[in-house]
Order: structure tokens, then sequence, then C-alpha cells
């Protein structure tokens, strides 16, 4: 469920944090599709569009990433 932080909260009356959160929670329990072909929920929908660009970000970055630990590592050791 989706809060308020600490300075929007300080920042706005008790009754506007509670109308806020009670959007929050109905947006985020909202369903989206009941015909059963894709996502029911607004967290599934966003999971759906954000894997395939997730894996594309770690296809394009991952083995590049792991490449300078490893040397970072090896580098280390033999300092050592």
């Amino acid at each position: 469920m989706l809060e308020l932080s600490e300075a929007a909260q300080s920042a706005v009356s008790e009754a506007v944090q509670a109308k806020a959160s009670e959007s929050f929670s109905a947006l985020s329990s909202m369903r989206l599709r009941g015909d059963g072909t894709g996502p029911e929920t607004l967290e599934g929908l966003v999971r759906e569009m954000l894997q395939p660009m997730l894996k594309g970000w770690l296809d394009a970055n991952l083995p590049e990433i792991v490449e300078q630990m490893v040397a970072r590592e090896i580098a280390r050791i033999t300092r050592k």
C-alpha cells in the first residue's frame, strides 16, 4: 500500500492524509481486467510493463557490471 512520506504528512491535515491514503488504497487494489487475459491489478500491470524493460537493461548492462566487479575483486585480492 502506498503511504505519504513524513514530510507530506506534516504538511497536510489528518483528514487530507486519510483521504489520500484511502485513494491510494483504492488505486492499488483496482481491478483492471476480469477476463483472465491480463493483469487484474495496477501492480500486475506495472510488473508486466516493467519486465521486458528490466530484462533489456540487464541484458545490456549486467555483463559489464559483473566484469567490473570481478576485476575490482581480483585487484583487491592480488594487492594483499
